[in-house]
């Protein structure tokens, strides 16, 4: 099948929709990777010496575990926009009508070939981490619930630290 002047059109909409969500995606994890770190590291000064500010410990924790549950909302929401480009882009590459074996995607349709390899790939189970697949949604949510609990961990450190006055 061979798309016409508005299916063209369509694909051409259809890419640019894909391309500024998932740029848009990294941007945004990227923006949280850093101020996530900052706030981190003005939890652990929190924690330093004689310069102790439990309270500050605190607020900054449940700030990261607040801007953990913000961000990974947000990259949800990007992920559902990124994926309905994909099937239209999909639906577009299978209107081609490339030929491929009954088995695989074809090779020449990247999303179609894309889906049918991840597809495969999490077919394989293995109990050794390095040889999992892991999507960029597994991979951020890891780090978006790493940064949560370190933030709820210094809530409490700080928060028993200030009633019991631990330290000098």
């Amino acid at each position: 099948m061979v798309i016409d002047e508005e299916g063209g059109f369509l694909q051409k909409e259809a890419w640019d929709y894909f391309q500024l969500h998932a740029s848009q995606r990294l941007t945004t994890f990227n923006f949280y990777i850093i101020i996530s770190s900052v706030i981190t590291t003005g939890l652990f000064g929190s924690f330093q010496g004689n310069y102790r500010i439990l309270g500050v410990g605190m607020i900054l924790g449940l700030l990261l575990v607040l801007f953990s549950f913000v961000f990974w909302k947000l990259d949800g929401r990007n992920r559902e926009l990124i994926k309905n480009a994909e099937a239209v882009l999909r639906f577009f590459e299978s209107a081609t009508g490339i030929p491929g074996l009954a088995s695989e995607a074809p090779i020449a349709t990247v999303f179609l070939r894309e889906q049918f390899e991840t597809t495969k790939s999490r077919g394989r189970r293995s109990f050794l981490p390095w040889r999992r697949h892991y999507s960029y949604s597994d991979c951020f949510n890891t780090i978006f619930f790493a940064f949560g609990v370190l933030g709820l961990g210094g809530f409490v450190l700080a928060l028993a630290a200030q009633i019991w006055q631990v330290g000098p």
